[in-house]
């Protein structure tokens, strides 16, 4: 096997002698064309969009989409989306950011076409742009990733773990990528997640229902009970009215919260989602769009039967467990948490885990082409 602490260790000790990272040149030669264009219109584009806004003052002119239907529109505000052909016009003065995990695609389909000033920029890795420019958390990144690398328990947890890293530092179109560990099973991955014919589900960021309704056909049915905690009360109610599409059957063992879960009970904001977009936590009252109440799982589920916990709430997972810990200790539940949110959720989640349930083995998995949906899994 190979010695994965000594390569995270020496790639990481190259990134702190750098000048610049890998983003700062990309924006720095956005910033420096004539034009900017982002290709790609669509669930992707719109958080990646709203962080080039907010962090680097760059200035996009118009939009491009392969489909038909998107062109002479406008989306983002007043974005005007373009054809293909027409942006062929602004070949020599245009800088194109894809947004879309099709990227590799695009990205042949522009340079076949001339344009010399292609690139990818990731939601997650601009938010975090500040955070990994400090020599201090990359030292960090070190040390906590050395100590993940012994508790996980296999390889291929191993390589998703140098992988992320290496990419939150030198992610390009043709870099290294996600593709390589990309695995389309996301919340039962095969041989570590097994449902039995008794579980009692637990999907913290519940959305539209839709992972609970693949828990069902996962079950065949056959299952104890399910609850469902959605915040954003607009996917709440596409939830609901997907499960009363269910047989009477099933119903009766679903219990459905129009609630988010944290670790103390309390009203918070968040800015709402709707059809086709999940909700983002804000944690404060203030200039969001809509406010909530959160809950503690381990008050409201207290005495109830928990077998499988699955959690992906934009990045309220760690203080969503600390108000699951006395559930979590007494029960150990199977777990599914996403830890793509933060960059210190990667590690922190993990040991928090792993000093609940000593015994619990622990396990990531990365579940897109680019950098959502890293879940870490915890199975006895």
């Amino acid at each position: 096997m190979r010695d994965y602490k000594k390569e995270i260790a020496a790639y990481l000790d190259k990134i702190k002698e750098r000048d610049r990272h890998s983003i700062d040149r990309v924006l720095e030669d956005v910033k420096s064309s004539k034009y900017v264009c982002v290709f790609g219109i669509g669930a992707i584009s719109y958080p990646i969009i709203s962080a080039l806004k907010a962090l680097s003052d760059i200035r996009i002119d118009f939009l491009c989409d392969n489909d038909k239907a998107k062109w002479g529109k406008y989306y983002h505000g007043d974005l005007l989306c373009i054809s293909p052909d027409e942006l062929e016009k602004y070949t020599e003065e245009v800088a194109i950011l894809i947004t879309t995990q099709h990227y590799k695609d695009i990205y042949a389909q522009l340079l076949g076409k001339g344009f010399k000033r292609i690139f990818v920029t990731t939601e997650y890795r601009l938010l975090n742009n500040d955070f990994f420019k400090k020599s201090e958390n990359i030292e960090n990144v070190k040390n906590c990733a050395l100590r993940l690398v012994d508790i996980l328990e296999d390889e291929k947890s191993m390589e998703i773990l140098q992988t992320l890293i290496v990419n939150w530092f030198d992610f390009s179109i043709d870099g290294v990528g996600y593709r390589g560990i990309y695995s389309d099973d996301q919340y039962y991955p095969e041989g570590i997640i097994k449902l039995g014919s008794n579980e009692a589900f637990v999907d913290g960021g519940a959305y539209n229902g839709d992972t609970l309704l693949e828990f069902i056909e996962k079950t065949a049915g056959k299952f104890h009970s399910a609850a469902a905690f959605e915040l954003d009360r607009q996917n709440f109610r596409e939830m609901q009215n997907n499960v009363n599409r269910l047989d009477p059957t099933l119903k009766k063992k679903i219990s459905l919260y129009n609630l988010g879960i944290l670790d103390k009970e309390t009203e918070i904001g968040y800015e709402a989602g709707g059809s086709g977009k999940q909700s983002t936590f804000i944690n404060v009252i203030g200039n969001t769009s809509k406010t909530g109440e959160t809950v503690r799982l381990s008050d409201i589920l207290k005495d109830r039967k928990v077998t499988f916990i699955k959690m992906d709430i934009e990045g309220a997972e760690r203080n969503a467990l600390i108000g699951a810990e006395d559930l979590i200790r007494d029960q150990k539940p199977k777990l599914a948490i996403c830890v793509y949110h933060k960059p210190e959720h990667l590690w922190e989640i993990p040991f928090y885990l792993k000093k609940l349930v000593p015994e619990y083995r622990i396990f990531l998995r990365h579940h897109t082409n680019l950098e959502y949906e890293t879940v870490c899994y915890a199975v006895l």
